[in-house]
């Protein structure tokens, strides 16, 4: 049974630092994303919409994107920590079952 007391909401806000270190291996991440960041706290809007856009066409070029092709038995692990991800699109008729699992760490990310 969930413990839903200990849930956050869906669209709940939070406040990180733009730039994080990974506790294993001490590399900096840029840890925003398109579809969730809104601004850069005490920085104007159109500055950090500048700087967003600029970090994201940057992000985004081919070159860095890795595409999976699925097929049936397929598990594909990442570190949040320190990787962006998103799915593309996929037909409304298609079936989808993703089954998450979060792992806890021993350090605060930032």
């Amino acid at each position: 049974m969930r413990d839903d007391k200990n849930a956050l909401e869906a669209f709940s806000e939070s406040v990180h630092p733009v730039f994080r270190t990974h506790d294993e291996t001490g590399r900096k991440a840029v840890y925003v994303n398109r579809l969730m960041t809104v601004a850069i706290v005490d920085m104007p809007q159109e500055e950090s919409d500048a700087l967003f856009n600029a970090v994201f066409d940057h992000s985004e070029k081919p070159e860095f994107v890795y595409r999976h092709r699925w097929k049936v038995g397929d598990l594909l692990v990442w570190d949040n920590r320190c990787s962006m991800h998103a799915r593309d699109d996929f037909p409304s008729d298609q079936r989808r079952l993703m089954l998450r699992t979060t792992i806890l760490g021993t350090k605060p990310p930032y």
